[in-house]
């Protein structure tokens, strides 16, 4: 008795100290708030209407990353850090997110991740709707760019041949697809409607735990949820946060076949980000139609000792058999040796195009 009364006291005294931290918490908060809206006061007085900066907010996470020393992984550092940033922000400047919609899809769930939850989120049919929708400086579009299982998403590399936008910034996210359904029972499915990449990256398990269903593919998950909301005969795979908002069930959690699928995804918009330190740069080029045009570039590559981390070929869309060309590299365009590199490549290059500089994905 005397040992369960000790345990108690023990425990106030520890929520006493919990309250404690959460107001001072609260106070740092506030003076973080009053500090954001005097740097936007200030920038108003120079003239600088650029509100939203990749470069500062991957640097404020990456700082605070390095500083843990708490029980806290990166993630969570990142997280929480996102939501207080978005939510000082907001009150000093409201911005547009146009996702690849509706509700519910993995482009809205990137957005989040990327904006947090103070951003206004505006959904899109299709990715060109997308580009077309950002006409000033505090809208953004959020774009998937590749899958590591399905690879490159077309759609998005033709705007950006096409589009006169910049990509500011990028962001990797985990592709974890779950069966939801307003019914609690797996064998009362006869239909799986999902996006075609989804229904590729589970069709094993598919096959495997409900082979005699009919798969149908749609335009995304946000879709496939809409229909699965009209039956208790059919299910469909997105995340698993959708089914509280949308009352279902979910019936089954990770059931893609790889279970390191993740989704790049790109931000696009008007500005140029600055240099952050861990930067990425994103070209499209098109080059002569002839043997070694292609290696020429690669040499170029090697000679300056810069990593090429990423190419992905597309039909040029203004000439016929021809083929542009997008590279992602390391370094910002404001680097030296980087400035360096784009000359030398616009010299075995027919065209080159910057499509932007931009933080590394955190």
């Amino acid at each position: 008795m005397v040992k369960k009364k000790i345990k108690k006291v023990n425990l106030n005294l520890i929520r006493k100290q919990i309250d404690a931290v959460d107001k001072s918490i609260l106070r740092s908060l506030s003076k973080r708030v009053d500090l954001v809206i005097a740097a936007g006061e200030s920038k108003k007085e120079i003239g600088d209407q650029s509100y939203y900066k990749p470069e500062r907010e991957a640097q404020i996470i990456n700082a605070l990353i390095s500083e843990n020393k708490s029980k806290l992984n990166k993630n969570h550092i990142k997280n929480i850090y996102r939501e207080i940033i978005s939510a000082c922000f907001s009150l000093e400047k409201k911005i547009e997110i146009f996702f690849l919609g509706p509700k519910g899809t993995y482009s809205e769930l990137a957005a989040i991740d990327h904006f947090g939850q103070s951003a206004k989120r505006t959904s899109c049919s299709d990715i060109n709707q997308i580009f077309l929708k950002i006409n000033e400086e505090n809208c953004f579009g959020i774009v998937p760019v590749e899958n590591s299982s399905e690879g490159s998403v077309n759609q998005t590399l033709d705007c950006l041949q096409s589009e006169e936008l910049t990509i500011c910034g990028e962001l990797e996210l985990s592709i974890e697809h779950a069966l939801l359904s307003k019914s609690k029972k797996l064998q009362n499915i006869y239909l799986v409607c999902g996006h075609e990449q989804a229904l590729s990256q589970c069709r094993l398990w598919l096959n495997r735990k409900i082979p005699n269903a009919e798969l149908i593919s749609v335009e995304s998950s946000g879709i496939a949820i809409e229909k699965a909301k009209k039956s208790n005969n059919v299910a469909a795979i997105a995340h698993a946060s959708n089914a509280n908002e949308f009352k279902l069930n979910v019936l089954r959690k990770n059931i893609e076949d790889q279970k390191n699928n993740t989704t790049r995804f790109l931000i696009i918009g008007k500005i140029n980000a600055k240099k952050s330190g861990k930067d990425k740069t994103s070209i499209l080029i098109s080059l002569d139609n002839k043997p070694g045009a292609l290696s020429k570039v690669l040499k170029v590559f090697e000679s300056n000792k810069i990593n090429l981390s990423h190419i992905q070929s597309r039909p040029n869309k203004s000439d016929k058999w021809q083929y542009s060309f997008f590279l992602d590299f390391e370094g910002h365009i404001e680097d030296i040796k980087v400035k360096n590199l784009v000359k030398k490549l616009s010299s075995v290059t027919q065209t080159l195009k910057l499509l932007g500089s931009y933080p590394k994905s955190i």
